[in-house]
């Protein structure tokens, strides 16, 4: 998880900053600081249930108060951080029951996005993507974390397809919300089919729809006891032992 660097607020609780100092110029823009806080909010740097000490956080980021508040408003909406009136904003909660709605939602949005890939992608966005499927990293050596990032990528390729900015948008959103749970989840399975990425684009090329709506089924539902195991492995991960950037 990298270095950890306890920032204490004015209740007394501490938050966990592990991102380095960055210079003013490069979170000028409001969008820039949402940018910066999503990535610390999707990967747990603010700890489940934390107070998170909006002094510290613009310090560190070198920002004013208002561009912060404005970001974490905005996460409040998109349900990466929690608020409560009077009290300020927290790190939100490992929930298992809401981790296990989002892979639902998730499965059925894939699917949408699986048909309609496979009758509006051009014969050139599907060599394309099998191209990029040939590139798939290894997880080995401590490269889950790249792993993930290209297996998310190739589904937002895949939503592109569908030239409907909305499958993208929608997505992209709930990828971020599963990022941390998806990144444990790889890390305790060590080995990864490198084939099924160019198994399932060589599905899309044939625009077989049903093949590939069962092969995308079996990898992304997810029963509800695993995703709690998983969710256990991920509190150990944030609040005890070192590990790997998220």
């Amino acid at each position: 998880m990298g270095t950890t660097n306890g920032v204490g607020d004015a209740g007394g609780s501490n938050v966990t900053m592990k991102m380095a100092r960055v210079p003013a110029e490069g979170v000028a823009s409001t969008g820039r600081v949402y940018e910066r806080i999503r990535v610390m909010a999707m990967t747990y740097q603010f700890r489940p249930g934390e107070r998170i000490n909006e002094i510290a956080l613009a310090e560190q980021l070198e920002v004013s108060r208002t561009p912060l508040r404005e970001a974490l408003n905005r996460l409040v909406s998109e349900g990466f951080v929690s608020v409560v009136p009077g009290r300020g904003f927290f790190g939100r909660m490992l929930d298992a029951k809401e981790i296990h709605n989002l892979y639902e939602v998730r499965a059925s949005l894939e699917e949408t996005i699986i048909r309609l890939a496979c009758e509006r992608a051009s014969d050139e966005e599907l060599l394309e993507l099998e191209a990029f499927a040939r590139s798939r990293p290894t997880q080995e050596n401590g490269k889950s974390l790249e792993a993930l990032r290209h297996d998310e990528e190739f589904h937002l390729r895949i939503a592109r397809m569908t030239h409907n900015a909305e499958f993208v948008r929608l997505l992209d959103g709930i990828n971020s919300r599963i990022h941390f749970v998806r990144w444990i989840d790889m890390r305790r399975h060590k080995k990864l089919d490198m084939k099924s990425h160019v198994r399932f684009a060589q599905l899309l090329r044939e625009r077989d729809v049903a093949a590939c709506l069962t092969d995308s089924s079996v990898v992304i539902r997810r029963r509800y006891h695993e995703i709690v195991d998983v969710i256990r492995t991920g509190i150990a991960e944030i609040y005890m032992t070192p590990g790997e950037p998220r």
